[in-house]
């Protein structure tokens, strides 16, 4: 587990499923999956769009909590602007993502669900498509 601050993180990349790599300090490279979130790929619909979104967000000053690390040693992170909003919540608020309930803890994720909900309802990002495919979904259409 680690937690950096905002002036020692750059993103580098984001690849076409949203792994973030990030320049920690100048040199130290960590590959970083958002929290939480589940993000529509980017030959999915809307995923161009949700990229774009999560380059903007990131290349605002933020700090980075590791939740834990997945199979392939990538963090599994929360992100937090220096506002307080985090960068996962963000997407979902926005519609540029679903909250993955496989993922789901309560205590962090639960005001996610209601700015899922209310884009939903306000058919805001991904949610002004019909009947939009989760990337879980999608991905498992694809193989």
């Amino acid at each position: 587990m680690f937690s950096f601050a905002a002036s020692s993180i750059v993103v580098e990349n984001i690849d076409r499923q949203h792994t973030l790599t990030i320049v920690i300090d100048g040199f130290h490279r960590k590959q970083v999956r958002l929290y939480g979130i589940d993000i529509p790929d980017e030959d999915q619909p809307f995923g161009v769009a949700a990229t774009h979104r999560l380059k903007q967000l990131t290349r605002q000053p933020f700090q980075l909590k590791t939740i834990r690390q997945d199979e392939q040693g990538r963090a599994i992170a929360l992100l937090t602007l220096t506002s307080g909003h985090s960068i996962n919540g963000q997407m979902v608020a926005q519609g540029y993502a679903w909250v993955d309930n496989k993922q789901y803890r309560k205590e962090i994720c639960s005001e996610w669900l209601d700015a899922q909900i209310d884009a939903k309802q306000k058919k805001i990002g991904l949610w002004s498509q019909h009947n939009p495919l989760p990337p879980w979904q999608w991905r498992k259409k694809q193989h």
